[in-house]
């Protein structure tokens, strides 16, 4: 099979890791609630940092299966700023109705409602809404995305390895430790623009996709799995004993720079649905098309997550904590602020206009 026929083949198992990858980012905005308000003396304090550093590796998985479906690609130029442009639309109308919320919650005002310019004005420098950062990083991507894809279709599986390589330890294993000895930090003027945190994450799912066979390697990927988020939790143990009480000890959770265990974490995770959907029985094209039907709900699902999540957290969260135990209250939450955005999604792509860009 060519690349370009791999390219447009559905694959069932990217669908489920777009839809793992949209809830575990409801989680990454929902479960901080619960730990930061207990201590290590609390046993469900271990169970909620656990599962916030599984939901660390949303968005390398969301990075990683783009780069699966589009680097073997070889987009026009004229392809290319379609996908600029549609991302583009989606920022803005998705901004515009939080915006609009926001007014209606605020105070409403037909003058604000209609001033374009000034919404405009408002979301150029400043997102709407804090998971939003991610739009404004897909559009930079989506500019590079001719010429990575031209660069993926030259590259052998060892150059991608290096490219990796290069990107994970300058910008995902360092960081980690400078972190614990600030001497090592590299030097100001070392530069390696053409590398990324990012970029490697988008080569990665490329190269797993690729380059690594199915079978094989599920006890290792398990391991890899439980290793790097035991890592995780041990490291924000030993941080919330070096610092001050109160002061912010779930270091590791900067999305833009995600450190070395949640990317290793993430590639496992994509490794093992690979390997997992490759033991059943060819899917029927009707399984196929569930999958498809779902994961292409993904997207708008993280579009609307933020909004559904501001709405229930008095409404559903609070009291639900007053009932059972924090970390259930939470996941109680999350998986209804997931079926709430899916049917939303559902129901929204069925307007033509946002058919095409959800």
């Amino acid at each position: 099979m060519n690349q370009s026929a791999q390219a447009r083949q559905r694959y069932p198992y990217l669908d489920f890791l777009r839809i793992l990858a949209a809830f575990l980012v409801i989680v990454n905005h929902t479960n901080s609630l619960v730990f930061i308000s207990l201590t290590p003396e609390n046993g469900t304090w271990w169970f909620s940092v656990l599962w916030y550093y599984l939901s660390k590796i949303a968005v390398p998985l969301f990075v990683m299966v783009s780069g699966a479906c589009l680097l073997p690609r070889q987009d026009t130029y004229r392809k290319a700023f379609s996908r600029f442009f549609r991302i583009l639309m989606v920022l803005v109308l998705f901004s515009y109705a939080y915006y609009l919320v926001a007014l209606i919650q605020t105070g409403w005002s037909w003058n604000a409602a209609i001033n374009i310019p000034s919404f405009i004005a408002s979301i150029w420098q400043k997102r709407i809404t804090d998971s939003y950062w991610y739009l404004y990083f897909y559009l930079g991507l989506m500019v590079m995305l001719p010429v990575l894809q031209r660069l993926a279709s030259a590259m052998k599986k060892r150059d991608i390895e290096y490219f990796m390589g290069v990107s994970f330890l300058t910008f995902a294993v360092w960081p980690l430790i400078t972190h614990y000895v600030p001497a090592l930090a590299i030097p100001d003027y070392y530069d390696v623009s053409l590398f990324g945190v990012f970029i490697g994450l988008f080569f990665a799912g490329h190269y797993l996709h690729t380059h690594i066979k199915q079978g094989g390697g599920k006890a290792l990927n398990l391991f890899i799995i439980v290793v790097t988020l035991a890592a995780s939790l041990a490291l924000t143990v030993i941080e919330y004993a070096r610092v001050d009480t109160g002061a912010k000890y779930w270091f590791m959770d900067e999305r833009t720079a995600p450190s070395i265990f949640v990317i290793l974490c993430a590639m496992a995770v994509m490794l093992l649905a690979k390997q997992l959907f490759a033991l059943r029985a060819p899917l029927s094209p009707k399984s196929i098309k569930r999958w498809a039907v779902v994961g292409g709900c993904a997207f708008g699902i993280y579009l609307l997550q933020d909004l559904i999540i501001a709405q229930t957290r008095y409404r559903l969260f609070t009291p639900l904590c007053q009932l059972i135990n924090p970390w259930l209250a939470a996941l109680v939450w999350e998986a209804i602020v997931f079926a709430l955005a899916f049917i939303l999604v559902w129901l929204l792509k069925k307007i033509p206009l946002l058919r095409r860009i959800l």
